[in-house]
């Protein structure tokens, strides 16, 4: 049975068969979005237990396949590949300081992905997202348009979810970017959102209510959100899982979805080389283009500060010959 919408025999890999790795195989799994999942990890036994209990929902859902593996060459016939794999940040730590420990790792994954997949559309989920982006982008063999970060597609949705509460609206009326540095440094592009076709400026809010108190704290929330989950389950998935398993659904199925996915910035932006999250239309080619935002002033300060930040960061690191 070939899954309505899917590309026949589509098959999509998830490198890391941790909390996060596992939650997308699933999210795949229950939003149908391809024919195969292929679940790896170093450890056989973890990518067996995990790709087993998900599988046992299959007969529930839709014919489709999943299976463990423990050796890069069963990722050979993927369209797309998602990596989870790397240490996750402990509570009370920001995802930057995460980067030493991660980029080596990282490094070592996209050589076996050039050697096995070399045509398939990467995907990282690994923290910091938009730093190991870069550092995907620059070891890899691959088109740089066949990699990119999952960068602030469930920040946008939190985003969009709470806007849309306060305004008593579907959120899918609401349109409002959260670009820049999946963390930290991130903010909302206040400037163009809109509710249906009405600015958000010239939108009803409810009473006693101002703009400027609705965007300070929508914008505080969905910054703290990801840390108030560790501080209470000490990681995040499901959320992440959902969102990645949208833009692998938009991959393989060749939708040509807007998401804000990390990327290297257009030269429009005036940000250098610098990877960060940005809107992109996502397709079977990957990134099949990348559009520019027009920003206010402040909102372009904002932007020069997120890419400053991520650079500095992706510069702290040891030169790599590529040797390793």
């Amino acid at each position: 049975m070939v899954i309505l919408g899917a590309m026949a025999g589509s098959q999509v890999a998830v490198v890391g068969a941790g909390h996060v790795g596992a939650a997308v195989a699933n999210a795949l799994v229950l939003l149908r979005a391809c024919d195969r999942v292929i679940l790896f990890d170093r450890n056989p036994a973890r990518a067996e237990g995990e790709a087993w209990d998900i599988g046992d929902a299959i007969p529930l859902l839709a014919e489709m396949e999943i299976r463990p593996a423990g050796d890069y060459a069963d990722l050979a016939a993927s369209d797309a590949v998602v990596i989870t794999v790397g240490a996750i940040n402990a509570p009370g730590h920001s995802r930057l300081e995460l980067l030493g420990q991660n980029a080596g790792i990282i490094a070592a994954v996209m050589r076996e992905l050039d050697r096995v997949c070399p045509e398939a559309v990467v995907i990282l989920v690994s923290n910091p997202v938009d730093v190991l982006t870069r550092i995907a982008i620059e070891r890899s063999t691959r088109a740089t348009h066949l990699v990119m970060g999952c960068g602030t597609v469930l920040d946008g949705a939190r985003l969009r979810h709470g806007l849309g509460e306060l305004l008593g609206v579907e959120q899918e009326d609401v349109h409002v970017y959260v670009v820049g540095e999946h963390g930290d440094s991130s903010f909302a592009v206040w400037s163009s959102a809109t509710v249906g076709a009405i600015p958000l400026a010239d939108f009803q809010l409810p009473p006693s209510t101002t703009l400027p108190e609705v965007q300070d704290e929508l914008s505080m929330r969905i910054r703290g959100r990801g840390r108030e989950i560790h501080a209470r389950k000490g990681y995040t998935s499901y959320g992440v899982a959902a969102a990645v398993a949208r833009i692998v659904r938009a991959v393989v199925r060749d939708e040509g979805r807007i998401f804000m996915v990390s990327v290297r910035a257009a030269e429009e932006y005036g940000v250098g080389d610098a990877v960060l999250c940005l809107p992109c239309v996502v397709g079977r080619a990957g990134v099949a283009r990348q559009l520019v935002l027009r920003l206010s002033d402040d909102e372009r300060r904002m932007l020069e500060r997120s890419a400053s930040v991520l650079d500095a960061a992706y510069r702290s690191l040891p030169v790599d010959d590529g040797s390793a």
